[in-house]
């Protein structure tokens, strides 16, 4: 069976934006058959009149830095032929809503020194606790930034990564003065924590500053 990595909460009504034109420049990502392909629920970035793009990583030497520009939940199976040929990718790009992703921050990926090639799947959410104030807690605020892919992640990295929701205390010390001067939005907030380890997923109200 494959695995759900997003599943929308909220009524299906007005928030499907089927239209979205994707970045010809990786049209790779569009082909179910790639290790790097899009997966249900990674937050796109917005760009140009009228198109959407898996941004760059934002990882650096050591940390990883949240999006600044705008970001909406892809919403389909990887591999449909009309997207695939016809280069329209479907997003959810009006809130409030609610769904629960496994695209998010996991504890011990804080820092991408400690990501690369050793942290894995099985060690869940970045969840707050006395030694990591800053992460995941109910009514707390999300940030789009990379995150390991729940479909491969053995690695974490630059090459292999997707974006998707991560708590403050993921972020790189640069983005976290910015989210807490107002200068980077967050994408939503986290309703609820369901599970743990490698088939947890984190509950967030999209839409939500």
């Amino acid at each position: 069976m494959a695995t759900q990595t997003f599943e929308l909460v909220s009524p299906f009504l007005t928030i499907y934006a089927p239209s979205k034109k994707w970045d010809t420049s990786k049209s790779d990502l569009l082909l179910g058959q790639t290790a790097n392909r899009l997966v249900t629920g990674e937050l796109l970035s917005y760009f140009g009149a009228n198109s959407v793009t898996r941004p760059a990583s934002g990882i650096t030497a050591t940390e990883v830095d949240a999006q600044t520009n705008w970001c909406a939940p892809y919403f389909s199976e990887t591999g449909r032929g009309d997207i695939v040929t016809g280069g329209n990718v479907p997003v959810l790009q009006f809130g409030p809503f609610e769904a629960d992703t496994m695209l998010f921050a996991r504890a011990g990926d804080e820092s991408i020194a400690q990501g690369e090639g050793q942290g894995t799947l099985g060690a869940g959410p970045a969840i707050k606790t006395a030694q990591f104030p800053l992460g995941f807690e109910v009514g707390g605020k999300v940030f789009a930034c990379a995150v390991r892919n729940p479909l491969n992640g053995s690695t974490f990295n630059v090459n292999n990564y997707v974006i998707g929701v991560a708590p403050l205390g993921s972020l790189s010390a640069a983005s976290q003065t910015a989210a807490e001067n107002g200068e980077i939005l967050s994408v939503g907030r986290v309703s609820r924590i369901i599970g743990s380890g490698a088939t947890a997923k984190i509950r967030v109200m999209f839409g939500v500053n």
